[in-house]
C-alpha cells in the first residue's frame, strides 16, 4: 500500500475499536486520579457517570451517522436510549454494570434497531459491562408490574439520547400503571425485595464482613428510600423531602455522610479488585485501615476503629431508612379494619392494637416528656407484648435530648420491671436502643455502639451481639430443651437479662473485658438500686461469664478437682442456673453455627454434675462412687456364670477414669466384647453418627504397639486430610497397653448424616494411617487435589500463645494452644507434642473464641506430669516455635500451596 493512501475498512474498524477502548480507559484513569487525590465519593460517582454518559451518547451519534450518513437525526426519532437502575441514578462505581434500556415506540425504524445493535457492540468493544434490553412502553409497564427489579430500575430512568416525547410517555405510563394504580402494593414489593437481600430472615444484623451495597445500612437502603419516596411523594430528592417536612435536617445530613462514606469505600473495593467487589472482607478492612493511616489505641486496633466508623455510618443509614418507611408505609384496608376492631384503650390515653401501642398527638408530650414517662410507656409495651407506634417513637426521639442522665428510684424500678418481660424483653430493649433511651439507663452502651471484635469467632458488633443475646434469652420462654427448661425455672430472669446486656460492654479498653465488665456491673447495679444480693449476682455473672464455657470446652470435667473448683467459684445453684443459661445464650448470639449439639451436650453435662454438688449431695456424687457404679452397670448384662466375667471386671479396673465417666455402660459392654476377641496385632476402627449432637464419632481400639505409638497425631492427620472438623478427642490407655481413642468430628462434606460408605471410607483410612505412616501424607496429597485448595483460616491480629497449666489436673499437665484456624493445624501440633515425648490423654479441640483454642491433657512417657522449669520452658518454646513455622509457611502443605 502506498504510504498516505486511503485506509481499508478493516483498518478504520480497528482504529475505531482502539479509540473507543481508549476513551473508557481514560475515564477510569481520571476516576482513579480523583480517588487518589482524596475526592468526595459522591463527586467521583457523579463525575464517572457524567463521563460515561458522554461516551454512550458519542457511541449513539456515531452509530446514527454510520447508519444514516445523509440524515443522522432521523434515527432517534422513533426510539430512545435510557439509563436505568444505578446508571440512571448517576452513581456509577468503577466496575459497575452499565444499565441501558433501548426504548422502541412499537413501530421503530430499522435504522433505530440497527443503531441499537451498533451501540451495544461499541459498549462491548470498549469493555463496558453492559446490561441492556429492547422494549416498548407497553412491554416495560407490563413487565414492571410482574417484576419488582424491573420496576425499581425504571424509577431511576433518565434519558440519554433519542425521543424526549417517547421517554415522557414511558414515565407517564409507568407512573399510571405500575405505581399510582397500586401504590401500596408497589411499596410493599420494594420493601420485600430489599428484605430478600439480607442473609437471614427477620431483622438482619450487622455482619462483620458487610456488603457495602446490600447489607443492612448499605447503599441499597438509600435506594429503597428513593423508590418509596417516588411512589408516595413523587420525588427522589432528599432535600425536597426535607423541605416538605418528611425528613429532618439531621436525617438528611446523616444520610449524605453515610452515602459519601460508603460510596468511597465501594470505589476503593472496585479499584483494588478490578471487578464489582462489594463485600468488605476482613482482608480488605485491614488494607483500607492501613491505607487511611488509622492509628491503634490501647483498646482497639486500627481496623477495629475503621470498622466502628463504618458501622456508625451504616447504622445511621439503616435507622433513617427504617424510620422513614415506618412513618409512611401504607396500610391495607383490611389491616386498618382489623386494627380498629381489635384495638382497646389502656390507662385512659393509650390505644393498644395487635402490633403497637399508640396515642393521640395531643398526648405525646405527656407520654414522652420525661424518662420516667417513657419507661412507663415501655413497661406497658412489655405488658401487652407490643412496641411503640411510629408516632410515639418520634415523640421519644424529639424529647430525648431533654432527659436527665440521673436515674431516679422510679426509673430504676420501671427498668427492672421491663427486664422481667421474658418473651418480649429483646424487642423492647432494641426499640429503646434505637431511640437512644437505653444508653441513658446504661451509659456504657455508648462505648459499645458499633464496636467490633476483629476475630474469626464473632459475626456481629458488640452492641448487636448484646441485643441478640437478650432476644434469644426471651425466646427461651417457649423453647423446648434443657436450656429453655432451666430458663423458665429462674426466679429472677431480670438479673440474667441485665447481665446479658452488660456482659461484653467491657471490650475495647485494652484490658480483660471481664474485669472491666465487673466494674461496669457493680456501677450499674448501684445505679439501678439493686439489693446487695442481686448486685452480687450481677457482678458474678458478668465477671465470670466465660468460666463455664472454659471449664466445659477446655478442661476435663471428669476430673474431680476441676469440678469442685468450678462449683466453688459458682457458689450457689441459683448462680449456676443463670450462668448456664447465660453461657448458652452468649454462644448462640455469636453467629450462625456457633451453637452446636456437642457444645449443648458438654455444657449440660457440666451443669448437671455441678447441680448435684451444689445441691448438697457431695458424698453421693464422689467420682469414685460414680465410677464404681459405671463398672457395675457395665457388668450387669454379663451372665454371672460366664467364664469371662471375672476377666471383664479386671479389665474395667484397668480403664482410666476419663473413659469410664464419658462412655455409656452399653458402649462399655460392646467394647469389652471387642477387646476379648482382639488379637495383639489387630487395629479395630469404627464410626457412628450422633444426630442429636450433629457429630460423628470415630474410634480406634488396638494393642498393636506400632499403631498405638503416636496414635493421636496419626488419627488427627487422617481425619484432617479427609476434611473433618475435629471437635473433641478422648485418648484412653489401659495399664496393660490397650488403646481406645475416640474422636468426635463434623463432616463438612455432608449435610445431615454421613452415608455408610463415607464412614467405611474413613474407618479404612484410619486403619491404614495407623499402620502405615506414609498413608497420612498420601491422604493429604489426595484430598488436596479434590477441592482442599483454599488456604482457609480467618484473619486475626491476636498473637500465637502456648500456656502450660499444672494446677487444673492432679495427674496431667494441661497445654492450651491459641492459634489461627487453618487446615492441618491440629495434626501439626499433635505431631510436635509426640516428638516432645509426651502422651496425649485428652483433647478439647477448636473451641473458637478470639482464636482457635486446642487443649491437650498430657503426660511424660514415664506417666508423670511435665515438671521442672527447664522442661516446661522446653515444651512451651518448642510448641510456640513450631506454631510460628506453621503460620509462616508450613500451613501451605495442607492446602496445595507448597512453593
Amino acid at each position: 500500500m502506498i504510504a498516505g493512501g486511503p485506509r481499508t475498512a478493516r483498518e478504520v474498524a480497528v482504529d475505531d475499536f482502539s479509540r473507543r477502548r481508549a476513551q473508557v480507559e481514560a475515564i477510569r484513569r481520571r476516576a482513579r486520579t480523583m480517588f487518589t487525590g482524596g475526592a468526595d465519593g459522591l463527586e467521583m460517582a457523579a463525575a464517572l457517570s457524567r463521563m460515561t454518559d458522554e461516551v454512550v451518547v458519542g457511541f449513539a451519534d456515531h452509530a446514527a451517522q454510520s447508519i444514516a450518513p445523509g440524515d443522522p437525526e432521523s434515527v432517534p426519532r422513533d426510539g430512545a436510549v435510557i439509563a436505568v437502575g444505578g446508571t440512571g441514578r448517576g452513581e456509577l462505581s468503577p466496575c459497575s454494570d452499565l444499565d441501558l434500556l433501548f426504548l422502541d415506540n412499537g413501530g421503530a425504524s430499522a435504522a433505530f434497531r440497527d443503531a441499537s445493535a451498533e451501540i451495544v457492540q461499541h459498549c462491548w468493544d470498549a469493555r463496558l459491562d453492559l446490561g441492556h434490553s429492547i422494549r416498548t412502553v407497553s412491554e416495560c409497564a407490563a413487565l414492571a408490574r410482574q417484576d419488582c427489579e424491573i420496576a425499581t430500575s425504571l424509577v431511576e430512568a433518565r434519558l440519554l439520547w433519542g425521543s424526549r416525547e417517547l421517554f415522557d410517555r414511558l414515565h407517564a405510563e409507568f407512573r399510571k400503571r405500575v405505581v399510582d394504580s397500586r401504590r401500596r402494593v408497589f411499596v410493599e414489593e420494594c420493601i420485600q425485595a430489599r428484605s430478600l437481600e439480607f442473609p437471614e430472615p427477620g431483622r438482619p444484623a450487622l455482619e462483620l464482613e458487610p456488603d457495602v451495597k446490600r447489607s443492612l445500612g448499605g447503599l441499597r437502603d438509600l435506594h429503597l428510600m428513593r423508590w418509596v419516596a417516588f411512589a408516595l411523594f413523587n420525588t427522589r430528592d432528599f432535600d425536597d423531602l426535607r423541605d416538605r417536612g418528611l425528613l429532618s435536617n439531621d436525617e438528611v445530613r446523616g444520610l449524605r455522610n453515610a452515602w459519601e462514606f460508603l460510596t468511597r469505600i465501594r470505589f476503593d473495593l472496585h479499584f483494588e479488585s478490578g471487578r464489582p467487589q462489594d463485600q468488605l472482607t476482613r482482608e480488605e478492612q485491614m488494607r483500607i485501615a492501613d491505607a487511611r493511616g488509622i492509628a491503634c489505641t490501647a483498646g482497639q486496633s486500627s481496623v477495629e476503629r475503621f470498622m466502628q466508623e463504618y458501622f456508625r455510618h451504616s447504622s445511621e443509614m439503616a435507622r433513617v431508612t427504617s424510620r422513614f418507611i415506618r412513618r409512611h408505609r401504607p396500610r391495607s384496608p383490611f389491616a386498618r379494619a382489623r386494627s380498629a376492631l381489635t384495638a382497646h384503650r389502656a390507662e385512659g390515653i393509650l390505644r393498644v392494637t395487635r402490633d403497637e401501642l399508640d396515642a393521640a398527638p395531643r398526648h405525646i408530650g405527656r407520654l414522652c416528656g420525661s424518662l420516667e414517662s417513657v419507661l412507663r410507656l415501655y413497661r406497658s409495651c412489655a405488658f401487652y407484648s407490643v412496641l411503640p407506634s411510629p408516632r410515639l417513637l418520634e415523640g421519644i426521639e424529639r424529647f430525648a435530648p431533654t432527659y436527665t442522665d440521673e436515674i431516679s428510684a422510679e426509673s430504676a424500678e420501671l427498668f427492672m420491671q421491663i427486664l422481667k418481660a421474658t418473651s418480649h424483653v429483646g424487642p423492647i430493649l432494641r426499640s429503646m436502643d434505637d431511640v437512644g433511651v437505653l444508653e441513658l439507663i446504661v451509659p456504657d452502651m455508648r462505648h459499645a455502639r458499633c464496636l467490633i471484635q476483629f476475630n474469626q469467632y464473632h459475626h456481629y458488633t458488640v452492641d448487636e451481639h448484646t441485643l441478640r443475646a437478650v432476644e434469644i434469652a426471651g425466646r427461651l420462654a417457649t423453647e423446648q430443651g434443657h436450656v429453655g427448661s432451666v430458663y423458665r425455672e429462674l426466679k429472677h430472669p431480670e438479673i440474667l437479662h441485665l447481665a446479658l446486656l452488660l456482659h461484653d460492654l467491657g471490650k475495647g479498653f485494652g484490658e480483660s473485658h471481664s474485669e472491666v465488665g465487673r466494674r461496669i456491673a457493680h456501677r450499674i447495679g448501684a445505679r439501678l438500686r439493686l439489693t446487695r444480693h442481686h448486685r452480687d449476682q450481677l457482678v458474678f455473672l458478668v465477671h465470670h461469664h466465660l468460666e463455664m464455657s472454659h471449664c466445659a470446652f477446655r478442661r476435663d470435667i471428669a476430673d474431680e478437682r476441676v469440678l469442685v473448683n468450678f462449683c466453688h467459684s459458682v457458689g450457689t445453684p441459683e448462680n449456676l442456673a443463670m450462668l448456664f443459661v447465660l453461657t448458652a445464650v452468649d454462644i448462640r448470639a455469636v453467629g450462625p453455627g456457633a451453637w452446636t449439639g456437642w457444645k449443648d451436650e458438654l455444657l449440660t453435662e457440666l451443669f448437671d454434675r455441678s447441680r448435684v454438688i451444689l445441691g448438697g449431695r457431695r458424698d453421693d456424687y464422689s467420682i469414685e462412687r460414680r465410677l464404681q457404679q459405671v463398672r457395675e452397670d457395665a457388668l450387669e448384662s454379663i451372665d454371672h456364670d460366664a467364664p469371662w466375667r471375672a476377666w471383664a471386671g479386671r479389665t474395667l479396673d484397668e480403664f482410666p477414669a476419663s473413659y469410664l465417666s464419658c462412655t455409656p455402660p452399653e458402649r462399655i459392654r460392646e467394647d469389652l466384647e471387642l477387646i476379648r476377641r482382639l488379637n495383639n496385632d489387630e487395629v479395630y476402627t469404627d464410626g457412628r453418627s450422633d444426630p442429636e449432637a450433629a457429630t460423628l464419632e470415630y474410634r480406634v481400639l488396638t494393642r498393636n504397639p506400632a499403631a498405638a505409638d503416636g496414635c493421636f497425631h496419626k488419627m488427627a492427620g487422617v481425619l484432617t486430610a479427609m476434611r473433618m472438623e475435629i471437635v473433641s478427642a478422648e485418648i484412653s490407655t489401659t495399664r496393660d497397653g490397650l488403646v481406645i481413642d475416640s474422636f468426635k468430628v463434623i463432616d463438612r462434606d455432608f449435610d445431615g448424616e454421613a452415608p455408610p460408605d463415607r464412614i467405611h471410607e474413613v474407618t479404612a483410612a484410619l486403619r491404614d494411617g495407623l499402620q502405615n505412616p506414609l498413608a497420612v501424607e498420601k491422604l493429604f496429597r489426595r484430598y488436596r487435589r479434590f477441592g482442599a485448595d483454599r488456604e482457609g483460616g480467618g484473619v486475626s491480629d491476636l498473637p500465637l500463645r502456648v500456656e502450660l497449666d499444672n494446677d487444673s489436673s492432679e495427674s496431667r499437665t494441661v497445654i492450651d494452644v491459641f492459634a489461627h484456624d487453618r487446615p492441618g493445624l491440629l495434626f501439626w501440633i499433635a505431631r510436635a507434642i509426640y516428638e516432645l515425648n509426651l502422651s496425649i490423654e485428652l483433647a478439647k479441640i477448636s473451641t473458637h473464641y478470639d482464636q482457635v483454642v486446642d487443649v491437650f491433657y498430657v503426660r511424660e512417657k514415664d506417666n508423670g506430669k511435665v515438671q521442672g522449669r527447664s522442661r516446661l520452658n522446653e515444651v512451651r518454646d518448642t510448641l510456640l516455635s513450631r506454631l510460628e513455622t506453621f503460620e509462616r509457611t508450613a500451613h501451605r502443605e495442607f492446602v496445595g500451596q507448597v512453593e
